[in-house]
């Protein structure tokens, strides 16, 4: 496949992943021959090797933090002592906003010292180039830490995750800007009245429905969200707005190419 992700989990917020009601290993993208670690949380690296079959850190060319939360970014110094072996061939490229890199760094000094290159993340910046691929940040999300979304180009296609933060007009408007082909987005919250800094199922679909990518795929599930039943949701997305709407499971894999072209007929 040229264009993939594959979710090594599909959990996110604190009591999913403390009990691993879902996995929180992040998402581990393909797209041509460039390999891209996107947000590996807790049990990343075992979750990675576990696969059947295994992804290999060492073919790693980048590992990207959308922040510096334990959810997306706990085992982000396990994998790169996996992607350099151990500090002993120094490779790949950092990608990860300032706070996760400095002060209380989520990513340890001395592995940053690992990886041939290190690009602090800032808003609505980019191209940051990781082989044939290119990298664009969105707006700020309001959330506790440095919170950027992600905007990769390979070869014609548009793939855009939109990490955790709390729902604004603004940022609806900022993705649609990218006319992005697919759409991931990380959804903890179902229906309710917490004030927080994540978006509720409904805020997701506004956001889809705002955005139109031609598949849209939902992860990072809270525990509401679970019991609401992705699958089925999803579902009832696809046949409102008439494009493909998929609810990520632990170890799915799809084929982005595919599934853009198939939902473009």
């Amino acid at each position: 496949m040229s264009a993939s992700v594959l979710f090594l989990g599909s959990g996110g917020a604190r009591f999913v992943v403390a009990r691993q009601l879902r996995a929180s290993g992040g998402m581990w993208l393909r797209l041509g021959e460039t390999q891209i670690h996107i947000d590996p949380g807790p049990g990343a690296l075992v979750r990675a090797l576990a696969h059947v079959p295994p992804c290999n850190p060492r073919e790693l060319d980048a590992i990207a933090l959308s922040h510096k939360h334990l959810d997306h970014a706990g085992d982000a110094t396990a994998l790169i002592e996996a992607m350099t072996s151990g500090g002993f061939r120094r490779r790949g490229v950092l990608l990860a906003p300032a706070d996760a890199l400095s002060g209380e760094p989520t990513v340890l000094p001395y592995a940053q010292r690992f990886v041939e290159r290190v690009e602090v993340l800032a808003p609505r910046a980019g191209p940051y180039r990781i082989g044939g691929v290119e990298l664009y940040t969105s707006m700020p999300h309001v959330h506790a830490v440095q919170t950027y979304g992600m905007h990769f180009h390979h070869d014609g296609l548009r793939i855009s995750y939109m990490p955790c933060g709390r729902y604004v007009e603004e940022i609806a408007e900022d993705y649609a800007a990218h006319h992005p082909d697919a759409l991931i987005v990380n959804v903890l919250r179902f229906r309710d009245s917490m004030d927080v800094d994540h978006m509720t199922w409904d805020d997701a679909c506004r956001v889809v429905a705002r955005v139109r990518p031609r598949v849209a795929i939902f992860q990072h599930f809270g525990t509401k969200m679970l019991e609401a039943d992705p699958a089925r949701l999803a579902q009832e997305l696809e046949d409102e707005l008439g494009l493909r709407a998929i609810a990520a499971y632990d170890n799915l894999t799809i084929d982005l190419e595919t599934e853009i072209a198939a939902a473009a007929r």
